[in-house]
């Protein structure tokens, strides 16, 4: 995961050293688990640009432990002109974490031996459509709607007796909408 964050620091500062038009966006959403938190958009072309994201997502409710961190790239093809208004697109991306259940803690104190753990890894792909507005100021909001595939590993790692929840090791996919908005500010 750390060489995927670092080649995409080193790819954003390189397009930094020859920008003529890009965007820097927040995908709030992403929180819950998107590849997309942060993402840094570059015009190609006058009707096409990239993104590279990056998201992780943590959050904790009594003894459940949830933890993701993944990154993705996004190709646009703008219908008027790259950058802004309506425009289709395709994704891919990969991310990985972490679900930790403490049975004892999630009511109360944890006996500390007591923990399911999960780790999981996805890959998604898919398309995407939306429409981008800039305005004077730089500002940009970008609202998106689209199908994606996933397919996804479960990895058991427990101190609870295997036999009793192996069906926590399982691999599968699916697909689904996934829906995006993010507000950035254009440079």
């Amino acid at each position: 995961m750390k060489k995927i964050i670092f080649t995409a620091i080193a790819v954003m500062g390189f397009v930094f050293m020859n920008a003529q038009e890009n965007i820097i966006k927040v995908n709030p959403l992403a929180f819950l688990g998107g590849t997309d938190l942060l993402s840094f958009e570059h015009k190609f072309g006058a009707h096409t640009s990239g993104s590279v994201g990056l998201g992780f997502a943590s959050y904790k409710l009594g003894g459940y432990k949830y933890k993701d961190n993944g990154a993705e790239l996004q190709f646009r093809y703008y219908v008027k002109e790259a950058m802004e208004g309506l425009y289709g697109g395709v994704r891919v991306g990969f991310s990985s974490g972490k679900n930790t259940y403490d049975s004892a803690g999630f009511f109360g104190p944890s006996s500390g031996n007591s923990s399911l753990d999960t780790k999981f890894t996805t890959i998604k792909a898919g398309v995407k459509g939306g429409y981008q507005w800039i305005w004077d100021s730089g500002l940009s909001l970008d609202l998106n709607l689209g199908l994606g595939y996933t397919k996804y590993t479960y990895k058991y790692d427990s101190t609870v007796d295997a036999e009793d929840i192996a069906f926590f090791n399982f691999k599968g996919s699916s697909v689904g909408p996934n829906f995006g908005f993010a507000l950035g500010y254009a440079f």
